[in-house]
C-alpha cells in the first residue's frame, strides 16, 4: 500500500482526533470534560419561601410536612398509610385563570416517585386544595397569589421527619396553538430545585 492510500485510510482518525483535541483544549479553562459536562446539568437552587417566576405561574414552595389530618376533615388514613403535604404558594402570570395541576401544561413542581414533569398522579394519590378555604381544585386567578395544599398518599415508611425533599419547580415557553385556538406549551423542563427538610405533624 503506498503511503498516500494509508493516509488516505487512517484521514478520518486523524480528523477526528483533532477535533476532541481541540474540544479539550476549549474545556480546559471550564475544568475539564468533568466539569463541562456537571454544569450542563446543573439545576440552580431556589430557596424556601421565595418565588420562582415561570411563564405560566409563580411558584414558591413553602412547606412540606406529613400529617394523617386530611384537609376536608374526614378522609381517613388507611393503615400503613400517611398524608405528605406540600405547601406552595402560586400566582398565575397568564392572561386567564390557571388550574395548579393541568392537562395540558406541565405540572407546577416534580419530586421522584410522587409526580413528574408531564404525567400527575392520579386522584387516589394526590389531591389539591385551597388553603384559605378548602377549595377542591381550585383555579389560580391572574395577579392573585394563593396558598395551595398538595396532598400526597404515601406510604409511612417512605418519609420521616427531617427527611430532605428536593422538588423541581418546573416552566413551559408558550407558543400560539396552530389548530385550536388558545396557547400550547412547549420546552417543558425542571427550572430550578428546592431542598426542604419534611416535618412531622403526625
Amino acid at each position: 500500500m503506498s503511503l498516500a492510500s494509508r493516509v488516505r485510510a487512517w484521514l478520518p482518525v486523524i480528523i477526528g482526533a483533532g477535533v476532541l483535541a481541540i474540544a479539550g483544549v476549549i474545556a480546559i479553562p471550564l475544568g475539564g470534560w468533568d466539569t463541562v459536562q456537571l454544569q450542563s446539568a446543573v439545576i440552580p437552587e431556589q430557596p424556601v419561601d421565595e418565588p420562582y417566576v415561570g411563564h405560566r405561574l409563580i411558584v414558591s414552595i413553602d412547606d412540606v410536612y406529613l400529617t394523617d389530618d386530611f384537609p376536608d376533615d374526614y378522609t381517613e388514613t388507611e393503615p400503613g398509610e400517611s398524608f405528605l403535604i406540600v405547601v406552595a404558594t402560586m400566582e398565575a402570570v397568564t392572561a386567564e385563570p390557571e388550574s395548579p395541576i393541568s392537562i395540558g401544561p406541565p405540572n407546577p413542581f416534580t419530586i421522584d416517585g410522587l409526580i413528574s414533569i408531564d404525567e400527575a398522579p392520579g386522584y387516589d394519590d394526590l389531591s389539591v386544595f385551597l388553603e384559605r378555604d378548602g377549595t377542591y381544585l381550585p383555579v389560580l386567578n391572574p395577579g392573585v397569589p394563593d396558598t395551595v395544599l398538595f396532598v400526597f398518599t404515601v406510604s409511612s415508611s417512605d418519609y420521616a421527619d427531617g427527611d430532605q425533599l428536593r422538588i423541581g419547580l418546573t416552566d413551559a415557553t408558550p407558543e400560539e396553538a396552530d389548530i385550536i385556538e388558545g396557547t400550547r406549551w412547549i420546552d417543558e423542563h425542571v427550572a430550578v430545585e428546592v431542598s426542604i427538610t419534611v416535618r412531622d405533624e403526625r
